[in-house]
């Protein structure tokens, strides 16, 4: 229960995290910093995404992105031409929605680099950032930044930031989480404007239906969890992994006794 709202239990703290991360809305009802190494990885996944239920901000646009690649790859499998709306699909458009989407996750891992980076050299001692220090202190200061991009604004509360490195650093992930994916769908209706109208025939690739439902989540976990995967093997799956080794060797302590009586 530590870091739990008392008041709900750890199940619904839990699902209210769930609900406002992947809004995202932002508030909480416990500190994420009490939460599992596996709830880490679920938030941090959640605002990477930040499509969920149209989301808020810019949560549709960022959908709009995923269904611009998703109907280009659809349409190259099947051998159709991509068209969304009536209008094809070329390669300006592709180019532009390929560049916001790696944005999003390119400069929130940067700017945590380059934290860990003066984090090494200068030290905890002397900057005072974090409380918790490895694995989970790395998860820390890489959801302050996704959660900036994704315009979150919740933070695991064992992060000191209230400094001008942090300040400054974290309104550069807010300004690119925002502003990427404004600017690229307004390029891509821009460019998709010019283009004639083509009404819908037999060789139209239908985005109405189950299988490209599935198909559009799939595009969505290929570009933000398994991008992010090599990432999240440093944070939340490494302190999950040593949890585990903990567990494991105090078990064996445990028992030990009764491994000499016998």
């Amino acid at each position: 229960m530590e870091g739990k709202e008392v008041r709900f239990g750890v199940n619904y703290s839990a699902l209210y995290c769930a609900e406002n991360i992947v809004i995202p809305a932002g508030t909480v009802a416990a500190v994420h910093d009490s939460f599992m190494p596996q709830s880490d990885l679920a938030m941090l996944v959640g605002m990477q995404v930040d499509a969920f239920y149209g989301g808020l901000g810019t949560g549709w646009i960022n959908m709009f992105i995923f269904l611009v690649i998703a109907v280009f790859i659809g349409t190259l499998m099947i051998g159709r031409s991509p068209e969304l709306f009536g209008k094809k699909i070329g390669i300006p458009e592709m180019q532009v929605a390929v560049t916001v989407n790696v944005l999003q996750l390119f400069v929130p891992v940067c700017l945590a680099a380059i934290a860990c980076f003066i984090y090494m050299k200068v030290g905890n001692h002397q900057l005072g950032w974090l409380t918790n220090l490895g694995p989970h202190g790395f998860t820390t200061m890489l959801y302050e930044y996704i959660t900036s991009a994704a315009g979150n604004g919740s933070n695991f509360a064992g992060l000191n930031n209230n400094t001008p490195f942090w300040n400054l650093t974290t309104s550069l992930a807010m300004l690119t989480g925002r502003f990427a994916p404004i600017i690229g769908s307004l390029l891509i209706i821009g460019f998709m404007r010019e283009r004639k109208y083509i009404p819908s025939s037999l060789g139209t690739l239908q985005t109405d239906s189950y299988t490209f439902g599935a198909f559009l989540f799939a595009v969505i976990i290929v570009l933000c969890v398994l991008s992010l995967f090599v990432i999240l093997m440093a944070g939340p799956i490494a302190e999950h992994f040593s949890l585990l080794k903990t567990n494991r060797l105090s078990v064996l302590t445990l028992l030990s006794p009764f491994k000499l009586l016998s």
